[in-house]
């Protein structure tokens, strides 16, 4: 059971008939450029918007030619239970995170505008219209903590990328969705809540992360990489008790452990352009930097002690167009917290270009795997 954009995807490639088109509006702060352009049974066009506010910016197009509605009854008996490719969107909501991914901008979709009904191949159906309500834009006017996705070039010409979708297999493209759809909605709520947009975009890495570990360590070895405050006092103790204590806190730092490699490996360049003096982040200590912000993370999701309120501030950007990458001074307070320098190793626009390179990186390489397969 794949994705239904990718499902959709492979059928039209079969040569599948249409059965159904429709149009769906795709929102953004941004004025989009370029286009139209197809992929497969889908096609984007840009609609001039004059203003940074939220509204209609690319038209979708889309044509199905699977049959996506699922069997809940085969052969007289209840279907098996399969939520493999659950993630709660639509084939457009898969769309528009990929888009949304690829070019590093906000882009949601807000609704549908028109449904062709279903028809014979080579038919025309009775279409529908409906009218699409213009999303709000979340948080405050004139407070921007992602500079960057308001700078970025908002060109369908540059989603290129999405050409790959369809190649990759039904597992790997299931989890690219997931990841893409949590990346997107940190995008979209950054400004009115930028905690959980910290917790979408760890989450969005996780997912990625923990897809593609592969290797098996001893979870000795585990403890003693991701949390030494426990390994260390577990040194004096005997060893079949060490090895215990490790099997059980196995699975959870495991998880760790494949989000720390999975950002020291596949994160990006530091960014061309950077502030000078204690604003830039330190890049050789990515591994690092990972442990601190998953370690927030959880007590976040376990605790409700959001990410610390210095890593929640928007970054000042100077006048060459460098972006603050960390937070300032030794230590900083407020809402109650005070917190220093070493457990506030970034700002959410950091940590979102980091998390956009190492996702972009890791979906080229789900591409290539599926080339070389096939």
């Amino acid at each position: 059971m794949g994705t239904h954009a990718w499902a959709n995807w492979g059928a039209y490639s079969k040569g599948d008939p249409e059965t159904e088109n429709f149009d769906d509006e795709l929102h953004s702060d941004r004025s989009f450029i370029g286009g139209p352009v197809a992929f497969g049974p889908y096609q984007l066009s840009i609609v001039t918007k004059r203003s940074s506010s939220v509204g209609l910016a690319v038209l979708l197009r889309g044509a199905v030619h699977a049959d996506l509605i699922p069997q809940v009854v085969v052969n007289g008996e209840l279907a098996k239970p399969d939520s493999a490719a659950y993630h709660g969107g639509t084939m457009s909501d898969e769309l528009a995170a990929l888009i949304s991914l690829t070019l590093g901008v906000r882009l949601r979709l807000a609704g549908t505008r028109r449904l062709s009904g279903l028809h014979e191949a080579g038919q025309a159906g009775q279409p529908m219209y409906m009218e699409v309500p213009r999303l709000a834009h979340p948080g405050p006017t004139g407070r921007e903590q992602l500079p960057s996705v308001m700078s970025r070039p908002a060109d369908l010409r540059d989603v290129s990328r999405l050409a790959t979708f369809p190649l990759i297999s039904e597992s790997d493209q299931v989890e690219l969705i997931r990841a893409a759809r949590s990346y997107s909605t940190a995008l979209w709520w950054a400004n009115e809540d930028a905690n959980q947009a910290w917790l979408q975009l760890v989450t969005a890495v996780e997912i990625a992360a923990k897809h593609r570990q592969t290797s098996e360590v001893l979870p000795t070895d585990l403890l003693e990489d991701v949390w030494p405050t426990i390994w260390e006092p577990l040194l004096a103790a005997d060893p079949d008790v060490r090895q215990r204590v490790a099997q059980e806190l196995a699975p959870v730092v495991r998880v760790t452990k494949a989000f720390k490699d999975f950002l020291e490996q596949y994160a990006p360049p530091a960014p061309p352009r950077r502030p000078q003096g204690h604003d830039s982040l330190d890049w050789a200590k990515m591994r690092h930097h990972a442990q601190v912000i998953y370690e927030h993370r959880s007590k976040s999701l376990h605790a409700g002690k959001p990410f610390p309120l210095p890593m929640q501030g928007a970054p000042f950007v100077d006048s060459e167009g460098a972006i603050q990458e960390i937070p300032g001074g030794l230590n900083a307070g407020g809402l109650g917290g005070v917190w220093n320098a070493s457990e506030s190793p970034m700002l959410l626009q950091t940590f979102e270009y980091i998390a956009r390179g190492a996702l972009l990186t890791w979906w080229d390489e789900l591409a290539a795997k599926a080339n070389l397969s096939s």
